[in-house]
């Protein structure tokens, strides 16, 4: 193999790595819902999201006069009351080595002060327990995106069917100083089919997780859940947490930085060995033409 031959290997190599280390930064939490790989075009496809993507859809379902959009969904009891405003319409999860990312779209504003905007839920083994919330709003003592493990939560009233809603009490156990960060969106219009329905009104939370904080629930099954205070809609969607259970979480990609580093350091090594045999066999030859 020639030397230009070898660099350009290497090159290509090198730009390989550096697409794998880029998957891990793929979310900037800025309630824009483009870097999901959402649109508002008013087509049922601005809910389908990039490929890999864990999502569930729930636009206008169980409303008689439209019928609805689901994808991934089954409604919890008879709910969907209320029109646009109180509408729960999708939710999203990701994850890359460090961080769990989600997303919840909903009609619902955050300065709604009646039956207001709930909070993030998490049932870990997905049996009703709810262990864990992230807080959206500011609210009860709590910052907008603490996570906390928590211990009495508010239901909805009057649909006590669309389960937990505001964290009332609780443990803070990352606060949004330590890498945790919520974002509750601008109004977005024309997501989906239902661009003349009521107000067409679109609100995004948007949200991280450190992977490290659910440590202990690695590589177990779970529940993401939200709705508003009445609870008259809900949106739920179940995962699996990465990791080995008992291992505390995955194995981290190594950073865009030590990958480059490393095929570079291999690079400039096997140059050094490429031009050394080279030095030799010149010296070999020179040798010969003495002997001549």
């Amino acid at each position: 193999m020639t030397i230009a031959n070898s660099i350009h290997r290497r090159t290509l190599i090198a730009a390989a790595l550096f697409a794998v280390a880029n998957v891990a930064s793929a979310y900037t939490i800025d309630g824009d819902i483009h870097d999901w790989g959402l649109n508002h075009t008013g087509q049922d496809s601005d809910w389908t999201p990039n490929s890999g993507v864990e999502y569930a859809v729930s636009d206008q379902a169980n409303d008689a006069l439209s019928g609805g959009y689901v994808h991934n969904f089954t409604q919890l009891g008879n709910l969907g009351y209320g029109d646009q405003p109180f509408d729960a319409e999708a939710i999203y999860l990701d994850y890359d080595s460090t961080y769990m990312y989600f997303m919840v779209v909903t009609g619902r504003s955050e300065w709604q002060s009646q039956y207001p905007a709930g909070d993030i839920a998490f049932d870990f083994g997905s049996d009703g327990s709810w262990e864990f919330g992230v807080e959206t709003r500011g609210n009860n003592g709590f910052d907008k995106g603490d996570l906390v493990a928590v211990s009495n939560w508010a239901i909805g009233n009057p649909y006590a069917q669309a389960g937990v809603t505001e964290i009332l009490s609780g443990t803070v156990i990352s606060d949004t100083g330590d890498g945790n960060e919520l974002v509750y969106g601008n109004n977005i219009r024309d997501i989906g089919r239902y661009t003349n329905y009521d107000d067409d009104d679109h609100y995004v939370i948007e949200g991280k997780v450190a992977l490290a904080d659910f440590a202990l629930y690695a590589g177990q099954s779970f529940t993401v859940h939200w709705t508003m205070g009445c609870g008259n809609d809900e949106i739920h969607l179940a995962s699996t947490l990465p990791g080995t259970p008992g291992g505390g979480g995955e194995v981290p990609i190594p950073g865009t930085g030590l990958l480059f580093g490393g095929v570079l350091a291999g690079w400039t090594l096997q140059r050094r060995r490429m031009l050394a045999r080279k030095t030799s066999d010149t010296d070999s030859v020179e040798s010969g033409s003495d002997d001549v």
